[in-house]
């Protein structure tokens, strides 16, 4: 019987994806929409990934950010700006607002 061989994760394979997780009213992510998950994780949600210049980034959908990014294509330049956090009709709980802008 012949040795045990380690498969290797290749570079790019060991870095973790980074999150962009705006905090500040303003914050802008842009670059290109390069690629559309759905059904991801524990509450079954929309993940985008954006390639910007200083790398990929993704960001989980929402009720706000899927509406509006189903109007935007695969390979576009894509601009989203956080709006801030803004009341439910009930004034309990608070959404994440975003303003979604493209270029084909």
């Amino acid at each position: 019987m012949s040795d045990w061989i380690e498969v290797k994760r290749d570079e790019g394979e060991m870095e973790k994806p980074a999150f962009w997780e705006p905090e500040a009213v303003g914050e802008t992510l842009q670059g290109t929409y390069i690629d559309f998950e759905e059904n991801v994780g524990q509450f079954k949600s929309n993940l985008y990934t954006i390639k910007a210049e200083d790398g990929e980034m993704k960001i989980w959908g929402s009720k706000v950010l899927d509406d509006l990014m189903k109007k935007v294509e695969l390979g576009w330049e894509v601009r989203i700006t956080y709006n801030g956090k803004q009341p439910s009709k009930s004034g309990k709980k608070f959404w994440k607002d975003f303003k979604v802008e493209y270029r084909e």
